[in-house]
């Protein structure tokens, strides 16, 4: 099957101009699916930058962190994309993620892949948010 068939493809959290503050991405809902991968890019690196996962029983104001998914930026301290990848099974439904910012950075963006879906295929298509395309087996040619 094909990737884009078996996730979801979310915008969690768009660009947030140089603070330092937390930047709060939107709950996402793993019902029917097998876990969920989160992606952070940073517009400025910094060695205090890290994300780190939250749940909450029903995608409100409840959220507690996620013991062990504190993702700091490693030795390098020039890292500016941090993942996170959670497996479903962590007892609630909705997971976000935090994007903290320790120095004056922007936060470019923060996308969410639920992925492993129950009932396949995903439709990714969310008109003036997301839009793509599957090509299989395309011949040579013009674009």
């Amino acid at each position: 099957m094909d990737l884009s068939n078996t996730l979801a493809i979310i915008s969690s959290a768009g660009y947030a101009s140089a603070a330092q503050t937390d930047v709060e991405g939107t709950g996402v809902d793993t019902q029917g699916y097998e876990g969920v991968l989160f992606i952070a890019k940073y517009g400025t690196a910094a060695d205090d930058n890290l994300i780190h996962a939250e749940t909450g029983a029903d995608n409100s104001v409840d959220w507690e962190d996620l013991e062990g998914s504190e993702v700091d930026v490693g030795t390098s301290k020039s890292n500016e994309i941090q993942w996170l990848d959670i497996n479903h099974n962590v007892g609630d439904r909705y997971i976000r993620c935090v994007a903290e910012r320790g120095t004056s950075s922007t936060l470019e963006f923060i996308i969410a892949l639920p992925y492993g879906a129950h009932d396949e295929p995903v439709d990714n298509d969310t008109p003036g948010t997301i839009v793509g395309l599957l090509l299989t087996s395309p011949a040579e040619g013009t674009k």
